[in-house]
C-alpha cells in the first residue's frame, strides 16, 4: 500500500520479484492501482507489459523503421508488444487468430 489509506492501492514495477507477503520498495518504483480493476488484473498488466518491453527493447534492440512481426498479437503480451513497437516507431506486422 502506498500511504496508509486502503484506497491508495499500488503496484510495484521492479525486476526480481518474490513471494513475500510484504515487501519494501522505494516510492519511485511504485504506481497507483486503478480503483476499477482487481488485484489479479493489476498483477497481470506489469507482467505482460514488462515481458513485451524486455523482448522488444531490452533484448531485441528495436529501432525506428525496423519491421517487427508479432505473432500472437491478440494475447496478453502481444497487445503490449504492438503498442510498445509502435511507440518506438517500428513497422508492426501483427498475427492473431
Amino acid at each position: 500500500m502506498l500511504g496508509t489509506s486502503p484506497e491508495k492501492k499500488c503496484q510495484q514495477f521492479e525486476q526480481g520479484g518474490g513471494y513475500a507477503e510484504y515487501a519494501v520498495a522505494g516510492s519511485d518504483a511504485l504506481c497507483h492501482m486503478p480503483s476499477k480493476i482487481s488485484y489479479t488484473e493489476a498483477a497481470a498488466v506489469p507482467l505482460a507489459a514488462l515481458t513485451a518491453y524486455q523482448a522488444l527493447i531490452t533484448q531485441g534492440n528495436v529501432i525506428p523503421g525496423q519491421r517487427i512481426l508479432i505473432n500472437g498479437a491478440s494475447g496478453g503480451v502481444g497487445i503490449y508488444a504492438v503498442q510498445i513497437a509502435k511507440v518506438f516507431q517500428a513497422e508492426v506486422i501483427a498475427v492473431a487468430s
